[in-house]
């Protein structure tokens, strides 16, 4: 008997053994079901359900934790460049394997794979660069911005305010 049948068990539930089984929800997953998700895999009693939703809640089982991925400018950069790194290391092996007089290739034609690796080592350099000179744009646009819009605010309100006094005194 595993834990999903001792839970089933325990709120009275364990005819729905299989239908959980066959939807590929093991004692992990459990917990994560709400009152939708329990009809879907075929729990209609309603008493069932509050029993089994009651017995989940309190479950001490670790569930999975939602991660969140946040890809700022410095992480694509670090990214970007471990993934130069290592094809500068790739190019270099190659390179070195072909310059040594006492490694036998097999008669294997390097020279091709060492080419390709180039272009694609400076194809990388290049997008960095594009990647590079987009997000210091954006940056540039935003900050011109600010000094553009602020002072253009004050202005006008310091003219819909003079029209109002001037309309005032006349």
């Amino acid at each position: 008997m595993d834990l999903l049948q001792s839970i089933l068990r325990s709120c009275d539930a364990e005819n729905y053994y299989d239908n959980f089984r066959n939807n590929g929800i093991d004692s992990f997953t459990l917990k994560i079901l709400n009152n939708d998700d329990l009809q879907i895999v075929g729990v209609q009693d309603e008493d069932v359900r509050a029993r089994i939703l009651k017995h989940i809640s309190n479950l001490q089982i670790p569930t999975e934790k939602k991660i969140d991925t946040i890809v700022s400018r410095q992480y694509a950069l670090l990214i970007l460049n471990q993934m130069s790194v290592q094809l500068h290391k790739h190019f270099a092996n190659l390179s070195y394997a072909l310059k040594r007089e006492d490694t036998d290739i097999c008669n294997v034609k390097v020279t091709p794979a060492i080419d390709c690796l180039h272009d694609c080592l400076t194809s990388l350099e290049r997008q960095l660069e594009q990647f590079d000179e987009k997000i210091i744009k954006k940056e540039k646009k935003r900050s011109i911005r600010s000094h553009a819009i602020f002072p253009t605010i004050v202005v006008t309100a310091l003219v819909l305010f003079l029209c109002k006094k001037i309309c005032i005194l006349l």
